[in-house]
């Protein structure tokens, strides 16, 4: 509902950039295909910047789940685990997240439907970030949005730049007589902004956006860990278990959750055998190892 001062009309907006990333793109042997999507607002967006800088205590390399190593003589891990703790807290309050799995052997239309490995992967992309909106923006008016995501490596065919601007537009229209659950979504740009996710390579104007792909790629690999267990190393399960930590708790009844994270942080599997949303059950609770929580 809008506000009104001296019968002025104030719309409740904001700005905020949106970083996606995936984990689970090898359809040999990952079933479960995860989209994650960390939205930061404008307002706070070089403050976190600072933030994630501060937590690298002068390390300069990629920090990218898949390259997390037991290894005393890198830095790597330390970093990893300070941008964790960092995200859940002291930025998670005004920098959600929002992650959707695909069970990708599920037999159910809303999978099969797609012919083409990348055609799935947009459809989801774009439901996570969508899905995003509808559970954290829901009480905005106006809400503009940047869309960055990881450059890969697409076929000719993968319109994925454009498809995500253009379905989200398309899936946000409604209709004046419908009840809005969701703000008016503006998109600054015609096309998803495609960004190098190694600081090593990225351009200068991009390296910062890079240290938020980076994040994402983070975020959701550790997702894919707490759900899988499939790593043999320590820090990957130290990450894993602790993400597991925080979305366990968010599948409590709202009013016994303990860490404060309803609409601010949400990981959704689909679809059960219905179609719906459910909870993918956390295979990691059963390892042994768990570094204490800092």
């Amino acid at each position: 509902m809008q506000t009104s001062f001296w019968g002025v009309s104030q719309k409740r907006e904001a700005t905020y950039f949106v970083y996606h990333d995936e984990s689970g793109t090898e359809t040999l042997h990952d079933r479960f295909l995860l989209q994650g999507a960390l939205f930061i607002p404008e307002t706070k967006w070089k403050f976190v910047l600072d933030q994630l800088t501060s937590a690298r205590a002068g390390y300069k390399g990629r920090i990218h789940f898949n390259e997390l190593r037991d290894n005393t003589r890198s830095k790597k891990g330390d970093v990893a685990w300070r941008w964790v703790n960092t995200y859940f807290h002291s930025l998670l309050d005004f920098c959600p997240y929002k992650c959707m799995i695909a069970d990708t052997a599920s037999r159910h239309p809303v999978i099969t439907r797609y012919s083409k490995p990348h055609e799935l992967y947009n459809y989801t992309a774009k439901i996570a970030i969508r899905g995003g909106i509808a559970w954290s923006f829901r009480n905005l008016d106006r809400l503009v949005l940047t869309i960055f995501s990881e450059k890969l490596d697409r076929s000719p065919s993968d319109n994925f730049v454009s498809y995500i601007p253009r379905e989200l537009k398309s899936n946000l229209d409604r209709p004046v007589s419908e009840i809005r659950l969701m703000p008016e979504v503006v998109l600054s740009t015609e096309e998803v902004q495609m960004i190098e996710g190694n600081p090593e390579r990225v351009s200068q104007e991009n390296a910062s956006h890079c240290e938020f792909i980076q994040l994402t790629d983070l975020l959701t690999s550790a997702v894919a860990q707490a759900i899988n267990a499939s790593a043999q190393q320590v820090i990957k399960i130290d990450v894993g278990k602790f993400v597991a930590h925080w979305i366990s708790d968010t599948r409590r009844p709202t009013w016994i959750q303990s860490l404060d994270l309803h609409r601010r942080f949400s990981v959704s599997g689909f679809p059960d055998q219905n179609g719906n949303f459910y909870d993918i059950p956390l295979k990691i609770e059963n390892k042994d190892q768990l570094k204490l929580l800092d």
